[in-house]
Formats: structure tokens, C-alpha cells, sequence
């Protein structure tokens, strides 16, 4: 992360032409420059797949012209983009390389969300995330806001990483959904018009929808790591999106898991790690990337079908 590029066979320090994205791999045919060793194709597919998102990024998501013309708020958006979509890339290719997913770049992904969607709730023609049109609100519903949706995430963590009983989970979500009704009624709002509450609110239902899974099958089924960064993803999309991304999610990862676990049972010749467990993060990945990028035809798919 924080020293020079080198081959982790060899340790030798890699020059600028060894780090061409996929023309160093070609020209140096798929082999360390110094020590001949096999450098993994995970590499330039892990380059390629940057490449054409963040191609995708510059066709679906900004306006061009608006770079051009050196919009600051177009301009931040284009970075955030850029920023979400390297993450949600490297954790796609460390889920399948590792199956788990790390926690040490989460925290500043979430507090980079966290400020985008604080900004739109203040600031409503403020677009940069490009869901929903939030309303204007009152600055104390806005800052009554914000602490709820600290307070939302800072649970969720504490019930992810303080392996607490059971019970004491139970209690804390029906604690925020207490806080929410609570909240709503209050200040006699329409919950869908404050981004923030909006995108947090949907991340903790489908971290309940998610939760439960983990208990009734006893951690069988799903680790903390596909919520520690599902979750996530979660603030970026509202109810629909967010709906239809798990249920497509849901509906591909197991026909690929199941088909994979009977060829593995039938076909003993055939070795593979995932006899038991697959990446979960690559599928949440992809259906990911499809409705952020097709918003308007997966509106009218939901609008047909559900």
C-alpha cells in the first residue's frame, strides 16, 4: 500500500516501464523481468477491468462538457466516482483471491459517502450521487439527520465487530428502528426527502435482511465481511435500486454456487476452492455496477415487474 511496486518473488524494485498497465505483462510475457517467475494474469485483468469502468464511468455517470467547462461539482463527482469504483474493484479481486473482505480502506470509503450524503441533505442541488431529488430542509432536521445516521453505522459496526450475544444484536436494531418511527413522527416528515436518512435507512434494512441470514444458518450462508462492505454500497442506492440489486444478486449467486458445488462433488479430478465457499462481493459487484449505470432502464424494469 504505502512502499514501491515490486515482485514478490524476487523482492527487486520495479522500473515505470515494468508498470504499463497490460503492455508490461504482454511485453515482458507474463514473467518477472529479473527473476523469470510467472507474474499472475490477475494482474492485467485486474487492470482491463479499470479501464472499462472507469470508461463506463465517463460515458453513463458525468457530463463531459461540464469537465471541460470546469464544473466544481461535476468535477467532484467525476472523482467519487473514480474513488468508488477503485475500491468496489480491488474488493472484487480480494474477495476472489482471498474470500473475505478487508476492513482497512472501508473506513475511509464510508466517511467519504458519509460526507457526500451530508452534503446533498443540506445542500439538495448538490447532485453527485444521483438517485433520488432531496427537498430542502430545516437545519436542525438536518443536523438531527446526521446524528441519526452516525448513530445508524456506528451500530451496525458495533454489532459487526463486538461479537456480542445474540439477544444484544436484537435489541440494538430494534433500538434504531425505534429511533427512526420516532424521528418520522416527530418532525412529520416524508423520510424519502432527506438523502441521508433515505440511503441509511436502506442500508439497515437490508443489513437486517442480511443478519438474519447469518443467525438461522449459523454463519453458513454469509460472513461479516458481506456486510462490511454490502452496506456500504447500500448508502449509494435508494429503495428500488436497492431491491432489485439484491434480489438479481441473490438470484445469479446461486445458480453459480450450486452448480459449482455439484460439478466439484461429481468431478473429483476437478480441484477448487470453492467446493464449500464462493466470493460473494464479485456478484453484489456487478449488479452493482448495472444499476448504477443503467438507473433509468432499471426504473422502468421495476416499474413492470414489481
Amino acid at each position: 500500500m504505502w512502499g514501491r511496486s515490486h515482485c514478490p518473488k524476487c523482492n527487486n524494485i520495479l522500473k515505470a516501464l515494468d508498470l504499463i498497465p497490460v503492455f508490461s505483462w504482454l511485453k515482458n510475457i507474463w514473467k518477472c523481468r529479473y527473476c523469470k517467475s510467472k507474474v499472475s494474469s490477475i494482474y492485467p485483468l485486474l487492470e482491463i477491468s479499470t479501464w472499462i469502468l472507469f470508461t463506463l464511468i465517463a460515458y453513463f455517470l458525468i457530463d463531459i462538457n461540464l469537465i471541460l467547462g470546469f464544473n466544481k461539482i461535476e468535477i467532484t463527482k467525476l472523482f467519487f466516482w473514480l474513488f468508488i469504483w477503485f475500491i468496489s474493484i480491488i474488493y472484487t479481486f480480494y474477495d476472489i483471491l482471498f474470500l473475505e473482505i478487508n476492513d482497512s480502506i472501508m473506513i475511509l470509503w464510508i466517511i467519504i459517502i458519509l460526507w457526500v450524503l451530508w452534503i446533498e441533505t443540506l445542500f439538495p442541488s448538490i447532485n453527485i450521487i444521483n438517485t433520488i431529488n432531496s427537498w430542502w430542509i430545516e437545519i436542525n432536521i438536518w443536523i438531527y439527520s446526521i446524528i441519526l445516521s452516525i448513530i445508524i453505522i456506528w451500530a451496525l459496526y458495533i454489532i459487526m465487530l463486538k461479537e456480542l450475544h445474540e439477544i444484544w444484536d436484537i435489541i440494538i436494531l430494534s433500538i434504531l428502528i425505534w429511533l427512526i418511527v420516532l424521528f418520522k413522527y416527530t418532525f412529520n416528515i416524508n423520510l424519502n426527502d432527506i438523502a441521508i436518512i433515505n440511503w441509511t435507512i436502506w442500508a439497515l434494512w437490508i443489513f437486517i435482511f442480511f443478519f438474519v441470514q447469518i443467525i438461522l444458518s449459523k454463519w453458513a450462508w454469509l460472513g461479516w465481511w458481506d456486510l462490511r462492505i454490502a452496506i456500504f454500497i447500500w448508502l449509494i442506492l435508494w429503495m428500488s435500486f436497492s431491491f432489485s440489486w439484491t434480489m438479481l444478486t441473490y438470484f445469479v449467486w446461486s445458480i453459480i454456487w450450486i452448480s459449482l458445488i455439484i460439478y466439484s462433488k461429481f468431478k473429483n479430478w476437478f480441484k477448487t476452492k470453492f467446493d464449500t465457499m464462493i466470493p460473494f462481493w464479485p456478484f453484489l459487484a456487478i449488479w452493482f455496477f448495472l444499476n448504477v449505470f443503467l438507473q433509468s432502464d432499471v426504473s422502468k424494469l421495476i416499474e413492470i415487474y414489481f
